[in-house]
């Protein structure tokens, strides 16, 4: 009853506020109107205004014109969507046109640089091509001038091993004992002298077996009497001290520019000699004691072979592979272990004996100065040859290996400039081609610009025309409503005030739907009837008071005779049966009035359901509402 007297003074306030919330939007409309028509009189600018009725009445008929420009609107959109198209089509075509141009241009462009590049190749060919056979006949030249070298050094070297044989032969031993003294006094002071002096080639080296003593003196010649330097700069300067010491004159073998036997020659044959164990290199059974005098040993001896007997000598100079170059084609000297020679002309030189030795001491002094005056004379065209051959880079052999690196050269660019200037020539004939077609192709392309265009400008056309159709279709309807309301620019009135409209409306609008809601929950509210539910509750609640009180009244009396007969029972066991069973009929009727109570209890719980299932449907009445 409580929480209804309580909910009938809450809906009475909310009764007060519905009303003073939907006064206070009426209030709100009527503000909203003034404040439009107030913003139609100062925005119109001398077009005019519509009333309230023929601003409604305006929409219909935009609504009702809308609907008959359905059609002319569509052809509208068709024609915009062509203009689009054309415009996008003459948009393509302008843009493969200036990348068509830009494609000529850089063919253009690369067709004149080819052209001088050509013409540049042209040149550097045919200057690479005289450069280049000018050199092949300068080395044709040289070639024949080295070969005639060796020719002449050929015979003076073989006319001085007849002479050192000889005087060997001779047994020249009172000129040998003074003249190893001078020489060995001239060595000394040109060590002092200057650093790079290494000493006597003979000095310098040894053989690894007493048994190679014989060969290795007579394989070296005098080149083992020969002074080893370092530089030919130290050979000239000790040429010069000893001419200006005039102490005489000696063979200096200079590290830096004497020729020795190619490695693959000395390889070629060293493979032969290990193959065949009768024969070695003479460069192989030499030691020396710094590996830096090497060259000069191999200088001296060269591809000479040590062999150990003349049919040995014999057969690895003229025998195998045929004759005399046999081994491939080149010459060999060999040198038996008792100083027979072969030399790579084929003359044979030995028979160093006991009794030649004797038969040499019979030369006279006249014979013995004779030879060695024409010793001098061939060791001085041989140095005279030598020095026109020139040594270390300016001899025949470095300027030959120049002229063939220069050739190989020359033919490397030249090679390379005739590829090159073919693969210019494809390249210009390749833009050129490019040239021809993208001219064709502009000139196709200028041709779609122009329809294009065309194109273009005939779109236009069409969706102006389009457009005017629209304005005739909403005309046949605007027309009768001008004349109407006086307004001539319905239009102008549509941009000056239909916006302010739009917002007008839709505020109206939301005030309405409020106001509608308002009234509609207030109608709900006053429909309510809150004195009648309070009475049907009173009632139901007096009833249950009354049944209530019944109860605890029945259940006190019956819990007092319970009392008095549990007294009795006490005092009296022998009518315990008799109290038993009066107990017994006791609790029935008390078991009968908790049932009453029982049944009271339900009704109220029946009566607050009833309650709760109101309030239930009430709640959702309100929610409707909403």
């Amino acid at each position: 009853v409580a929480r209804v007297e309580k909910e009938k003074t809450a809906h009475a306030s909310k009764l007060a506020e519905l009303d003073a919330e939907i006064e206070e939007h009426r209030e709100k409309e009527s503000e909203l109107q003034k404040e439009y028509d107030q913003l139609k009189q100062s925005e119109s600018g001398g077009i005019g205004a519509l009333t309230e009725e023929q601003e409604v009445e305006y929409e219909k008929i935009r609504d009702a014109a809308a609907v008959a420009s359905v059609a002319p609107r569509r052809k509208l959109q068709s024609a915009i969507r062509g203009l689009e198209s054309a415009r996008a089509k003459a948009a393509k075509v302008a843009e493969e046109r200036k990348e068509c141009e830009g494609r000529k241009e850089d063919a253009e462009r690369s067709c004149v640089e080819l052209t001088k590049r050509k013409e540049t190749l042209e040149k550097s060919l045919e200057s690479t091509r005289s450069e280049l056979k000018e050199a092949e006949t300068t080395l044709s030249v040289l070639q024949k001038t080295a070969a005639e070298y060796r020719t002449k050094r050929h015979n003076i070297e073989t006319q001085l091993d007849g002479i050192n044989n000889t005087l060997r032969q001779a047994k020249d031993d009172r000129r040998k004992d003074k003249e190893e003294e001078r020489i060995l006094n001239a060595i000394g002071a040109l060590k002092r002298h200057f650093p790079g002096v290494k000493g006597r080639l003979v000095d310098l080296c040894r053989p690894s077996q007493q048994r190679y003593n014989l060969a290795v003196t007579v394989a070296g010649g005098k080149d083992m009497d020969a002074i080893v330097v370092d530089t030919k700069r130290t050979a000239t300067d000790c040429i010069k001290y000893l001419r200006d010491q005039r102490i005489g004159t000696a063979t200096f073998l200079p590290l830096d520019s004497i020729q020795v036997p190619s490695s693959e020659s000395t390889e070629r044959l060293r493979a032969m000699a290990e193959n065949d164990k009768r024969y070695r290199l003479a460069a192989d059974v030499i030691r020396v004691s710094d590996e830096s005098n090497r060259r000069a040993v191999l200088y001296a001896v060269g591809n000479t072979a040590v062999c150990d007997s003349l049919d040995v000598a014999r057969e690895i100079c003229f025998q195998r592979g045929g004759g005399r170059g046999g081994h491939g084609g080149e010459s060999i000297k060999a040198v038996t272990l008792k100083g027979a020679v072969i030399s790579k002309a084929g003359t044979m030189t030995g028979g160093v004996t006991k009794d030649d030795v004797n038969k040499a001491g019979r030369f006279s002094d006249q014979k013995l100065e004779e030879l060695r005056s024409q010793k001098e004379v061939l060791e001085t065209q041989k140095e005279n040859l030598d020095a026109e051959a020139g040594r270390g880079s300016g001899s025949h052999t470095a300027k030959a290996e120049d002229l063939r690196n220069t050739i190989g050269n020359l033919r490397n660019k030249e090679q390379y400039s005739k590829s090159d200037l073919e693969y210019t020539k494809k390249k210009l004939k390749e833009q050129i081609s490019l040239v021809k077609s993208s001219k064709k192709t502009f000139a196709k392309l200028e041709q779609q610009t122009i329809t294009s265009e065309e194109d273009v400008t005939e779109a236009n056309n069409l969706v102006e025309q389009s457009r005017q159709g629209v304005r005739d279709v909403e005309e046949e309807h605007f027309a009768p409503f001008r004349e109407e309301t006086g307004i001539s620019d319905l239009r102008a009135y549509d941009e000056a005030i239909g916006k302010a409209r739009e917002d007008f409306v839709k505020k109206r609008t939301d005030i309405r739907e409020h106001l509608a809601k308002l009234t509609a929950k207030k109608k709900y509210e006053d429909d309510k009837d809150f004195d009648t539910k309070l009475a049907k509750a009173l009632k139901k609640k007096t009833n249950h008071e009354t049944q209530l009180k019944e109860a605890e009244e029945t259940e006190e009396k019956l819990l007092s005779e319970v009392a008095e007969v549990k007294a009795k029972l006490a005092d009296a066991e022998s009518t315990l049966k008799q109290a038993t069973e009066e107990e017994q009929a006791k609790e029935e009727v008390v078991r009968e009035a908790r049932s009453v109570l029982k049944e009271a209890e339900g009704d109220y719980n029946k009566v607050a359901k009833t309650l709760n299932s109101e309030e239930s449907d009430l709640m959702v009445l309100r929610q409707s509402s909403m």
